[in-house]
């Protein structure tokens, strides 16, 4: 069914309003702590982030693939859930009593309350810790380290974690490629990555040339508006980069061991190509949704493009 008026016009406008409604913030905390900003601006940011997404990451937590959900449930073991932020998805790992253990990375300190809030409401109190650091290698590991993970020699090349999540968080992170690759080397031989992002918008043109994983119809428009809120500063206002490769960066993560032991990539975009946003949440308004098939633990999620698949680490380990 083709697109209302008003529903390409609030996929369009809406990223903007998400920019607005994040200045609104960034000036509140100015307001509150006035000395911060030029104390420690680093520490100011994360006070203005942690109080925009504690009001707007509940709405968001609804909004995503329903597979989601069903992946989770099936979580077992020791799990590294990386950027959890107010830990609004944690009530999606339901099978509580096939979890081990799960440390939620998360360099927002000012979430931490919030996050260990709903692990406690979600039943997991008693299995969730939660680790202040980023994911980034110089930050995760030597707190992997603190936490007794390591092996004897301090390697991580063994593999520490049956599952690594992934949701929302990999557009953020500084070093895209290191922190998946180090992401990549936490997970035990079978392990699973579950990620469910946010990716660059590619027409098939594009993405086909560079061997990656986009369906045919994705959207120029799309991706013109994903660099026109790039301009406008979504990357430092909402702290997410629209147009990264997600999929190029977990794809090339596991070559030292000659690729995946499975990957399915599924595509949801717009069809015939006009509206298309998910910011942050997985909208695709604009035109009816293409879902093909899931194979079950690796969601990726796009502006226009929402790609999802399966992956497991080899159980054989080569070259690490």
């Amino acid at each position: 069914m083709a697109p209302t008026v008003l529903e390409c016009l609030h996929a369009y406008i809406l990223p903007g309003l998400l920019i607005v409604k994040s200045v609104v913030y960034f000036l509140q905390a100015a307001i509150i702590s006035p000395i911060l900003p030029i104390s420690d601006f680093k520490a100011y940011r994360n006070l203005s982030f942690a109080k925009f997404w504690t009001a707007v990451g509940p709405v968001f937590a609804d909004v995503v693939p329903p597979v989601l959900g069903e992946i989770l449930a099936t979580s077992r073991g020791a799990i590294l859930d990386i950027g959890p932020g107010s830990g609004d998805q944690i009530f999606r790992f339901s099978n509580k009593d096939n979890i081990t253990i799960i440390y939620g990375v998360e360099p927002g300190v000012d979430l931490h309350h919030a996050l260990r809030e709903n692990a406690k409401k979600a039943g997991l109190s008693e299995k969730y810790k939660v680790l202040s650091c980023g994911a980034e290698p110089d930050s995760l590991i030597p707190v992997l380290k603190t936490e007794g993970l390591l092996s004897k020699d301090n390697s991580i090349d063994d593999g520490i974690f049956d599952e690594i999540v992934c949701i929302r968080v990999l557009c953020s992170v500084p070093t895209l490629n290191e922190t998946v690759g180090v992401l990549y080397r936490c997970l035990k031989p079978g392990g699973r990555l579950v990620v469910c992002e946010h990716v660059i918008n590619e027409s098939s043109k594009e993405g086909n040339k560079a061997g990656r994983f986009f369906h045919k119809e994705g959207s120029k428009v799309g991706h013109l508006l994903q660099l026109f809120y790039t301009a406008l500063g979504w990357e430092f206002f909402v702290g997410c980069h629209l147009l990264r490769d997600t999929t190029a960066a977990l794809v090339n993560a596991a070559k030292s061991d000659h690729g995946w032991a499975e990957v399915n990539l599924e595509c949801n975009i717009v069809r015939r190509g006009v509206a298309f946003f998910s910011a942050p949440p997985p909208i695709t308004i604009g035109g009816e949704a293409l879902q093909g098939p899931y194979c079950g633990h690796r969601p990726f999620e796009g502006f226009a493009v929402y790609e999802g698949g399966l992956s497991n680490k080899p159980e054989h380990v080569h070259g690490v």
